[in-house]
């Protein structure tokens, strides 16, 4: 059946087979490059002049992206960054030079999607080019049909929007704020919305019970891997030596930030990398490795030789820090918790952990970390506060007279930093 695509030399006989919601993906992301180009007109009517060369580039930009509709969309359990020639160009539909002032929207290449649709965006604000921020979001997470399903009561966020606003100005995104470390830097977030803490490179059926026998089978792409991929793909094409890159990520995205500040890392060998983890230490639990290989998430960190040699039955978040580190041991890892975070109870509860102390388990997980890797340095604060990255409770936060501000400004800058509320995780339960 005719779907109105259009054929043009670079697509092969087996391109034009891809499927209606693969075009619908790509024509969606036209849409996105055009909005971009109305607000860009209309911000500047009656101000400053409009730099029509720009306007003359997206136009280019948003037929480039119409046609590539036809091109294959590779598999959402993809992983690794894709080596075919059109999602290589696809890196660059966007480049930073085109960006306007603030958050850009910049659609996601082949193979990129969320839980339940194909559309991907992640945002980049311009900024130094040779300062970076990377930030990966969180938004909770699933392995079971009971938390998966989208009609019942999921515990992750299925979209690239809603919970993925980057454009909030608290936190580290107030770029107003003087005491933010890192607002002159390249902001590059990545929104998160695959269940998968980032890492997966599956779709997975689930299988969900409804009274008096009932069930009905869904599916949930945790293609996370990819998402991230694509990001990096865009970065490396566009930033080609930063003096320094922050890795960071909240709850969710902080699992990850460990493995992707070593691949960066490696990438820009004479880059300053520091890394954080913001609220994802105390995941102390058998039932990880499991969790791991269910989304695929163990395949593709064991394509990479820095990971190959763990055992996959015996993978762990904290593992993954000892053998980052061992990959890129240039990198400044750290992490900071609160002692008594609620959301992190509430996933350990998924995983069966009931009744210990969180503090206990971060006292246990963050002590493996330090062992294997000396350098790692950690903040812990009092509290069931979730995160505080997003929150402008990072420029008041104080623990043994240290501002948490002050310490993240040590750690980014490259400063000597120790370990602050060690009192707190010496007086565990």
């Amino acid at each position: 059946m005719q779907t109105g695509c259009v054929a043009h030399p670079q697509v092969d006989d087996a391109a034009r087979t891809e499927s209606g919601d693969g075009r619908a993906g790509r024509y969606l992301h036209a849409i996105h490059e055009l909005a971009a180009l109305v607000d860009h007109v209309v911000d500047r009517v009656g101000s400053t002049p409009l730099d029509w060369s720009m306007v003359t580039r997206r136009l280019m930009f948003v037929a480039t992206i119409a046609l590539t509709g036809c091109a294959p969309r590779s598999a959402v359990m993809r992983s690794g960054a894709p080596s075919d020639a059109a999602a290589a160009r696809y890196d660059t539909i966007r480049p930073l030079a085109t960006l306007s002032k603030g958050w850009n929207r910049i659609p996601g290449r082949f193979g990129t999607g969320c839980a339940h649709d194909s559309t991907f965006v992640f945002r980049v604000r311009p900024g130094l080019p040779d300062k970076v921020m990377i930030f990966l979001n969180g938004g909770g997470a699933c392995w079971r049909a009971q938390e998966c399903d989208p009609r019942g009561r999921p515990t992750y966020t299925m979209t690239s929007d809603s919970a993925n606003d980057a454009s909030v100005r608290s936190g580290i995104f107030d770029v107003a704020n003087p005491a933010n470390p890192v607002r002159n830097f390249t902001m590059v977030f990545i929104p998160y919305c695959t269940g998968d803490v980032h890492l997966g490179t599956r779709e997975v059926e689930y299988k969900s019970h409804h009274g008096k026998g009932a069930m009905r089978t869904f599916a949930v792409r945790h293609g996370g891997a990819a998402n991230v991929e694509a990001v990096l793909g865009w970065v490396y094409t566009n930033l080609r030596s930063p003096r320094v890159v922050f890795v960071t990520g909240v709850s969710a995205g902080a699992v990850p930030s460990p493995v992707i500040a070593a691949k960066v890392a490696r990438h820009y060998p004479r880059a300053r990398v520091v890394q954080l983890g913001d609220a994802a230490g105390g995941y102390h639990a058998s039932a990880v490795p499991n969790l791991l290989a269910g989304w695929g998430a163990t395949e593709y960190l064991q394509d990479d030789a820095a990971f190959r040699s763990l055992d996959s039955a015996d993978f762990s978040f904290e593992r993954l820090y000892v053998a980052s580190a061992r990959a890129a041991p240039q990198v400044h890892f750290a992490q900071v918790n609160t002692a008594e975070d609620a959301t992190q109870l509430y996933f350990l509860s998924l995983l069966g952990i009931k009744g210990t102390p969180l503090v206990n388990l971060l006292a246990t997980d963050l002590a493996e970390v330090r062992d294997g890797v000396p350098w790692f340095r950690t903040y812990t604060a009092p509290g069931k506060v979730h995160t505080i990255l997003r929150s402008n409770a990072m420029y008041s936060t104080t623990v043994d007279g240290v501002l948490f501000r002050e310490w993240l400004d040590g750690l980014v800058n490259g400063e000597s930093v120790e370990g602050v509320g060690e009192k707190l995780l010496a007086a565990k339960r």
